[in-house]
């Protein structure tokens, strides 16, 4: 319980009498209250506001300046530092997960580091982060250097190399982009419950007598920052979006999420793939007896000009297309499930008299997610369509040459060229775009295949924060020298892997034709493997 007034007397006043209130309701429904585990927290800036004493029946109870509350600690003061300090803690404790399990030439890979530290040590880092969004930076900035030292443990990084080189190479996004990221959720979240009492606050100004940050102003910051990548209009969140597991009774509707013996891209090639699915398709639902119905969805760096195709073909011969744009703002997810909204009213409107269709589509989380019953109005236009025909949604697999999904594929990306109206999306569709805005752009090479020790030795290669001597005096003042010892040139990786004299022999082996320093450093895996092979052999300390 809470209240908010000027004076703390009057505040003790209101809050004393909803605890009798409360006491009275508990005695009256025979609830016993832990008392021991209630207390009082006096939130002020004032060092001349004091606590007063308020009692649960006849106990006072206790005063705490640090109450915790579902996890999340607020100080009198709410700067927040006692919470981000026990984060901190925790997190801290459980990077010795990490250190076990790996080190600088044993031990797990990058990507397993990766998911440890994902996993276990940043939700102790976040969590509640929309509530301390606008701690001091200085407070902030203590889980930030956590995450440096996970990036560490996980690239098998020297203490001197760039954050972002190590951000880039494990694919792991700043934290301080995280929170933003989740304020704009929390923001745009506001903004679609048209009674929360936040709603009407997003759109006042800000008070800035104190020179304090809040959520208000972290929000409207951003909102400045990533005006184009938002949409400014929004659905209100209503029942009707909400997942509804309890309508399960769908007596004419089956979804498929697999096809015989296909298997994931990697392990299977697109020729399989067509061949196993195609003989699928003309197995159970042959074309003199089902109405084909192939969908897809496209847009723009998946988050922006959607557009949605549809090719529907009937057993009387009958051949029907579509190409629609599905907005301004569209992601693929949203796309794709127009396209299968449109393929059903196009066949609510045939003349087909065919009491079964299937609908091939491509858009495996969709239908993951219409099977957990996430997308109520799309289940609601298929269950229309139910009541005269056997439906079915079947998944198929993308891009390995079926013809139903190639041309639905080009109708889409047609319908998404055409003029995009700017209709207002739902708060899923807003927190779609949003992690998509924030998201880094990534790219994998070949050194996620190495081993551990291999990982380690083309990162520090790559970065030049390395053991060789030009590295380690200039950076480290460890050595007495940058000099090689060929006393050619400075020992850097360049010198080491390419033109040093005393290496040459070794070099002629491992490379008996010319390779460029670019490939022995960001090549396929055979030249990485090769580069890694040549420092083993050198005995160099790197």
């Amino acid at each position: 319980m809470w209240c908010k007034e000027e004076y703390a007397t009057t505040a003790t006043y209101r809050m004393q009498l909803a605890a009798d209130r409360l006491a009275a309701w508990a005695d009256e429904w025979c609830v016993a209250i832990n008392k021991e585990k209630s207390s009082t927290t006096l939130f002020t800036l004032s060092s001349k506001q004091k606590t007063g004493t308020i009692k649960l029946g006849d106990t006072p109870l206790r005063s705490d300046d640090e109450a915790t509350y579902i996890g999340v600690t607020f100080d009198k003061k709410q700067t927040w530092k006692p919470h981000i300090h026990n984060a901190e803690a925790k997190a801290r404790r459980k990077l010795a997960i990490m250190r076990k399990l790996a080190g600088t030439s044993w031990g797990a890979n990058e990507e397993i580091l990766k998911r440890v530290y994902q996993g276990a040590v940043r939700p102790h880092l976040e969590y509640g982060s929309t509530a301390w969004s606008a701690a001091a930076k200085t407070h902030q900035q203590t889980l930030d250097r956590v995450q440096n030292q996970a990036l560490r443990i996980i690239t098998g990084s020297m203490r001197s190399t760039p954050i972002k080189a190590m951000e880039e190479v494990a694919a792991i996004q700043p934290l301080s982009q995280r929170r933003d990221a989740k304020v704009m959720v929390q923001t745009e979240k506001f903004k679609c419950l048209p009674a929360h009492p936040m709603k009407k606050r997003m759109n006042n100004l800000t008070k800035n007598r104190l020179k304090r940050s809040s959520f208000l102003h972290e929000s409207k910051r951003l909102a400045r920052e990533h005006q184009a990548s938002v949409p400014p209009s929004a659905l209100p969140i209503s029942f009707s979006d909400l997942p509804q597991p309890w309508n399960e009774d769908y007596k004419n509707l089956h979804i498929s999420t697999t096809v015989p013996y296909v298997t994931s891209r990697d392990s299977q090639n697109d020729t399989a793939r067509r061949t196993l699915t195609l003989a699928m398709i003309a197995e159970r639902y042959p074309e003199d007896a089902w109405i084909h119905a192939y969908t897809d969805g496209s847009a723009t760096n998946a988050v922006a000009n959607g557009g949605a195709g549809v090719l529907v073909r009937s057993p009387e011969g009958h051949t029907s297309t579509a190409g629609i744009p599905t907005g301004k703002y569209c992601s693929n997810y949203a796309a794709e499930v127009q396209a299968i909204m449109q393929a059903a009213s196009m066949i609510h409107d045939s003349e087909s008299e065919c009491p079964q269709v299937v609908f091939l589509s491509d858009a495996l989380s969709a239908l993951e997610a219409l099977a957990g019953n996430k997308l109520p109005r799309l289940m609601e236009k298929l269950q229309e369509l139910a009541k005269t025909r056997r439906v079915v949604l079947q998944w198929v697999p993308a891009h390995c040459g079926i013809p139903g999904n190639e041309t639905a594929d080009e109708l889409a990306k047609l319908g998404a060229r055409e003029e995009q109206p700017d209709n207002p999306v739902s708060f899923a569709e807003k927190k779609t775009l949003v992690k998509a805005a924030m998201r880094p752009q990534s790219t994998r090479d070949a050194y996620h295949l190495l081993e551990r020790w291999q990982q380690v030795v083309i990162m520090r290669l790559r970065t030049g924060h390395c053991r060789l001597n030009a590295h380690m005096f200039r950076k480290l003042k460890l050595t007495p020298s940058p000099t090689c010892p060929c006393g050619l040139e400075d020992q850097t990786p360049e010198h080491v892997l390419m033109t040093c004299p005393q290496l040459k022999p070794i070099r002629d082996k491992v490379w008996p034709a010319s390779v460029p320093l670019r490939t022995k450093l960001y090549g396929s895996r055979q030249d990485l493997e090769a580069t890694t092979s040549f420092v083993s052999q050198t005995k160099l300390m790197v």
